[in-house]
C-alpha cells in the first residue's frame, strides 16, 4: 500500500479517536437512520397518492411530468409544440391537475427527453429515476477515489438526492456531467470537453467552466468543450428544424417575465441571494444588483483559487460552489450538485486534516438541501443555502491558503 494511503488511513483513525462521536461507525449509523426515515416518508407519500388517491397529495415527479408532456407534444405535433404554453397546459392537466409548469429548457434537453413519452409516465419516471441514482452513485464513488467503506449510506441519505428524485429533476444528470468533467480534465481533455458540453441541457450551470479553463490554461479541454458544445447545439436544429430555437426564445422570454423574476411562490424554492431578496419584498433592480455583487465576490475567490493552482479537490469544489452562488434563478433540487464538493472535501480533509468549524460547515452543506425543500413545503423561514454556500467557499479558500503557506504541491 502506498505511503500516502497509509498516512490518510492513519489520520482517519486518529481523527475518529480525537473527535469521539464523529467516527465512521456513527456517521454510517446516523446516515442509515435518516435513510430509513426518508424511505418511509416517500413510501407514505406514494401510498397516499396512488393507493388512497388523496386529493391533497400530489404525485411525485412533478417536474418530470413537464418533461413527459413536452415529449408527447413534440412527438405528436412537432418539436416547437413543446414550447407552446397553452398546448402544454392541456397536456399536463391529467398529471398536475391545478398547477402548470412551462418547459423552460433549451432544445438540447428536448432532444434528450424526446423519446420518453413512448412509454407510460410511471414507467418513464421509474427508468429515469433509476438511471439518475446510478449516475449519482457513480459520481460520488469516482469523486471519493478509494472510498472508505462508510460512503454508501451517507451518499444515499444525502437530502439533495431525494430532493432531485421527488421533483423528477435532471440535477443528477447535470451533476454527473460536471463531476466527470472535473475529474477527467487533467487526464483526458477530449472526454472532459464532451462532459462540459452536456451541460448545454442546462447551460447556466456551465457558466464558470470557461473561467476555470482559462485560469488553469487548459487549452485542449477548452477547445474540446467549444467544439462539442457547438455540435450539441446544432443537433436540435438538424433534428427538429431551425424554428425550434425561435420557439424556445419566445417561451423563455415569457418564463423570465412571469416566473423567474416575479413568481414569489416559485422563488421561495430558490436558494439564491436573488431569490431570498425577492421573496423578502425587495424590488427587482436592487435584488439583481446585490446578487451580482455576491456572485462577483464568489467568482473572484474562485479565480484566485484557480490562478494560484489549487490541488484538484479544492479547485473542483470551488467550481461547483461558485456555480451555485452565481445563479440568480436556481431551485432547491440543483443543490444535488453539493454531492461533488462534499465528496471531494471529505477526501481532502482525510488527507490534510481539518478544523472542527470546517467539518461543521460540511455537515450544514450536507443538510441544506433538506432545509431548502422544507421551506417550499412547510417552513415559514427564508432560504439559508446562500449563507451555507458562502461559508463552504470560505472553507475551500482557507484550505488553499494554508496549503500555499505550507508549500504543499497542487
Amino acid at each position: 500500500m502506498p505511503v500516502a494511503t497509509e498516512n490518510a488511513h492513519a489520520y482517519a483513525r486518529a481523527a475518529a479517536v480525537r473527535h469521539g462521536w464523529l467516527n465512521a461507525e456513527r456517521v454510517r449509523l446516523y446516515a442509515a437512520a435518516l435513510l430509513v426515515i426518508e424511505c418511509a416518508l416517500v413510501g407514505a407519500w406514494w401510498y397516499g397518492h396512488w393507493v388512497l388517491s388523496h386529493p391533497e397529495i400530489r404525485s411525485m415527479g412533478w417536474d418530470f411530468a413537464v418533461y413527459w408532456s413536452a415529449s408527447g407534444l413534440a412527438q405528436a405535433l412537432g418539436a416547437p409544440a413543446a414550447y407552446d404554453w397553452e398546448l402544454l397546459r392541456v397536456a399536463e392537466r391529467p398529471l398536475l391537475h391545478d398547477t402548470f409548469g412551462p418547459f423552460a429548457y433549451p432544445p438540447t434537453f428536448l432532444l434528450m427527453v424526446y423519446p420518453i413519452a413512448a412509454v407510460s409516465y410511471g414507467v418513464a419516471l421509474l427508468l429515469v429515476s433509476v438511471a439518475g441514482i446510478v449516475l449519482y452513485l457513480g459520481t460520488v464513488r469516482a469523486a471519493l477515489g478509494k472510498a472508505p467503506a462508510m460512503w454508501l449510506f451517507p451518499a444515499l441519505a444525502f437530502p439533495g438526492l431525494w430532493a432531485a428524485l421527488l421533483a423528477g429533476q435532471n440535477s443528477l444528470i447535470t451533476a454527473a456531467a460536471c463531476c466527470a468533467a472535473l475529474l477527467l480534465m487533467r487526464r483526458n481533455a477530449l472526454a472532459a470537453g464532451a462532459c462540459i458540453a452536456l451541460l448545454c441541457i442546462k447551460p447556466q450551470l456551465g457558466v464558470l467552466f470557461p473561467m476555470l479553463l482559462l485560469c488553469e490554461r487548459r487549452w485542449r479541454v477548452l477547445a474540446s468543450a467549444t467544439a462539442c458544445s457547438a455540435l450539441f447545439l446544432a443537433l436540435p436544429a438538424l433534428s427538429f428544424g431551425p424554428d425550434i430555437y425561435a420557439a424556445f426564445a419566445h417561451s423563455m422570454a415569457m418564463f423570465r417575465a412571469t416566473v423567474a423574476e416575479h413568481d414569489t411562490v416559485i422563488l421561495r424554492g430558490a436558494p439564491t441571494v436573488f431569490g431570498v431578496l425577492r421573496t423578502a419584498g425587495m424590488d427587482l433592480a436592487p435584488a439583481y444588483v446585490l446578487h451580482a455583487i455576491a456572485a462577483a465576490i464568489a467568482m473572484a475567490v474562485c479565480a484566485w483559487i484557480w490562478l494560484t493552482r489549487a490541488r484538484r479537490e479544492l479547485s473542483a469544489s470551488a467550481l461547483v460552489v461558485g456555480t451555485l452562488l452565481a445563479q440568480p434563478y436556481m431551485i432547491y433540487y440543483d443543490l444535488a450538485w453539493l454531492a461533488i464538493p462534499l465528496a471531494l472535501l471529505s477526501v481532502d480533509m482525510m488527507r490534510h486534516g481539518s478544523h472542527w468549524l470546517e467539518r461543521l460547515v460540511l455537515l450544514l452543506a450536507w443538510l441544506v438541501p433538506a432545509h431548502a425543500l422544507l421551506v417550499v413545503i412547510a417552513l415559514p423561514t427564508p432560504q439559508v443555502a446562500p449563507g451555507v454556500l458562502l461559508a463552504l467557499l470560505c472553507v475551500i479558500a482557507r484550505r488553499h491558503l494554508l496549503a500555499r503557506r505550507a508549500g504543499q504541491p497542487a
